[in-house]
């Protein structure tokens, strides 16, 4: 506490005594004044403004300099003028104008380099902030005085009216005769000229200063004389405790930096430019401070940073919970840890094989049966090792599986069977899919297919050690018949009838007798009284379906009509239809009330007349019928009568 009260003193003491003298080395001129011990305010936010300030001390042009300024132009984008100047001359310490040429324009002899952020037409300013190098007060771009630029003031960016604080650096070369400067690190404009000879006309004593301008628009323009702390670690300094750390001063100060106070963040502190090699006395985690005293009586505000002193990590992980079956991928998940620091490295080993390091954490791979080891190390990027862990793990056989059935029937059970390739390893489970949407889980299982076709049968099993088969996949095909043998129908005797049975592959028609083959499909029957014959459709397999023909047998060719029919929804004798035997085709069946409307009239009589006309039930009377047709030998028949309709 003793030491920290001494320093404070002592530096607020120096501070004092040089800022005093500090104080007469600027002259502000018109709106500039001093805002602290190096930083001017050279205009406010306010229209048709003028700020200048000067160094007293005048510097020898023979002499070669570099000044480091910080500069800021205010927070107004659109509406933000003029901008601001730095300037050599030799005339006097009070010149400053409004407006467009932002108190340099006019002075001669002099040279400026003007950050400018208004575009003047008259001018030709470009559109963008710019900065140039011009000469004797002339800010037009196009003038002989216009020695480099413009260039936009930003590298990569139109606008430094942005409210930040920008590295203004002036570098004059007295042995090259050049002038340059650069924003932010960044080059932007320089010229070769030799000042002495052709500006100041053999006079190598100039003044130096920053002028502003404001005129109907405005933005608060300001610069500081850098003073900027500034530390930094050798590159790939690992900070790991307790290893020690070399901090190297890289402060920016516009003159001579007289004095550092550095704090550790630890309790420790030094006041040199460059401290020894600090070891912290724990991990943890650590702000170092640095401030700077400049000979221009000036303190810097404080540069801080962070610094973690890494612990030593605790390498953890773990897989997911058993079993590990052969092949498998097993994914490991990490959970290690550290106090201080951050992980960054993982280095994994299986088996004693070559290490693997990721910059991720996680690991996975497959393992074949048996045991195996894996291990891991892990690394924070503060340089610290953890001590390797490792774990064991056994991989236990998965069982191999198959399947037997066959083809079958539908409507039919099929035995589907399940074999265990690998008698050494006991199934717990079977896992039966057979393709139809359902599941099953018995060793072999009785399973019925309701419809014929192609299904794909799916068989896994799970072990006693908990491992999954693989998955066997195989087709099974269904048989499914559906015996056609065709609607019921009439003939004429001894006429030659086709019949067309379908559903099946192979077919069988009983009673044999008067058909031309009763094992096809489609054979011909010449019958002399009505039959009935059962068509019986089937497969290689089986699979056999019936369906049954019934032919009515009539003399003919012939027409046969009824004389009476009832349409009273009894389901009995409801429609009006007459029987066409050995006729081929019909012309026109009608029918007639007894006014001589036509009620029906059809050239494909097989429904037959309902009784009504247009939806409305026709009366109970006598009606008469007409038929014309042609039969299987070409003769026409044509043929008339009456019928009684009876509700």
């Amino acid at each position: 506490m003793r030491y920290c009260l001494l320093y404070m003193l002592l530096l607020l003491l120096f501070s004092s005594a040089v800022t005093a003298q500090s104080n007469d080395n600027y002259f502000p001129n018109g709106s500039a004044f001093r805002e602290n011990c190096n930083c001017y305010t050279l205009t406010n936010e306010q229209g048709t403004q003028s700020g200048s300030v000067w160094n007293k001390i005048k510097i020898d042009l023979t002499q070669s300099f570099d000044y480091k300024f910080n500069i800021n132009l205010g927070t107004r984008d659109a509406d933000g003028a003029d901008g601001m100047v730095f300037v050599l001359q030799n005339i006097s310490l009070s010149i400053g104008t409004t407006g467009e040429g932002m108190g340099f324009s006019g002075v001669t002899p002099s040279i400026g380099i003007p950050i400018d952020t208004w575009q003047n037409a008259n001018q030709n300013d470009p559109a963008f902030d710019h900065i140039s190098i011009n000469r004797d007060g002339d800010v037009n771009h196009t003038s002989a005085n216009n020695l480099a630029g413009p260039v936009s003031a930003l590298s990569g960016n139109n606008n430094i009216e942005d409210g930040q604080w920008h590295t203004l650096r002036i570098i004059w070369n007295a042995v090259t005769k050049s002038i340059s400067a650069q924003i932010d690190g960044i080059d932007r404009v320089q010229a070769t000229i030799d000042l002495v000879a052709q500006v100041f006309n053999n006079n190598p004593v100039v003044y130096w200063g920053f002028t502003a301008g404001t005129g109907g628009s405005y933005n608060r323009q300001r610069f500081c004389t850098s003073l900027n702390p500034g530390f930094s670690l050798p590159p790939n300094q690992l900070t790991c405790f307790p290893t020690s750390l070399q901090f190297h001063d890289n402060s920016l100060s516009f003159g001579t930096i007289l004095k550092w106070y550095w704090d550790f963040g630890d309790g420790t502190r030094d006041s040199v430019q460059t401290p020894d090699p600090h070891v912290y006395a724990a991990p943890g985690i650590y702000q170092v401070k640095l401030n700077i005293f400049g000979n221009d009586g000036c303190l810097s505000d404080t540069f801080k940073t962070t610094i973690t002193v890494g612990s030593k990590p605790v390498a953890n992980f773990g897989p997911p919970p058993p079993p590990y079956c052969d092949e498998e991928i097993v994914p490991f998940t990490d959970s290690s840890k550290v106090q201080y620091g951050t992980i960054n490295s993982w280095e994994w080993k299986v088996d004693n094989g070559p290490p693997l390091v990721q910059a991720t954490p996680g690991y996975q791979q497959p393992f074949t049966y048996g045991p195996h080891s894996v291990s891991l190390q892990v690394k924070t990027k503060e340089g610290c090792l953890s001590d390797p862990i490792t774990r064991p793990l056994s991989m236990y056989p998965s069982p191999a599986v198959d399947m037997s059935f066959s083809d079958t029937c539908f409507r039919v059970p099929a035995l589907l069977a399940a074999v265990n390739l690998t008698q050494a390893i006991p199934i717990q489970q079977w896992y039966w899919r057979p393709g139809d949407g359902t599941l099953d889980s018995t060793a072999s299982i009785h399973h019925t297919y309701n419809n014929g076709g192609q299904y794909t049968v799916k068989l896994y099993a799970v072990a006693d050690n908990g491992c999954h088969s693989d998955t066997v996949e195989k087709p099974i095909r269904i048989y499914e018949t559906h015996a056609f043998a065709g609607n019921d129908t009439v003939v004429t005797d001894n006429h030659p009838l086709p019949l067309n049975g379908s559903g099946g592959v192979l077919y069988s028609w009983s009673p044999p007798e008067g058909l031309s083959d009763p094992a096809i499909a489609n054979p011909v029957a010449l019958i002399k009284k009505s039959t009935s014959y059962v068509l019986t459709a089937y497969t290689p397999m089986g699979c056999a379906t019936t369906d049954t023909i019934r032919i009515k047998v009539f003399k003919g060719p012939a027409i046969y009509v009824p004389n009476v029919f009832s349409p009273n929804g009894d389901n009995r004798n409801d429609r009006f239809r007459m029987t066409a035997v050995g006729i081929t085709n019909i012309y026109y069946f009608r029918i007639f009330n007894r006014y001589g409307q036509v009620v029906y009239n059809s050239t494909n009589p097989k429904d037959g007349w309902d009784g009504t006309i247009k939806g409305q039930p026709q009366p109970t009377g006598t009606y008469v019928w007409m038929v014309s047709g042609k039969d299987f030998a070409g003769q026409l028949h044509e043929q008339k009568g009456a019928f009684m309709l009876v509700r």
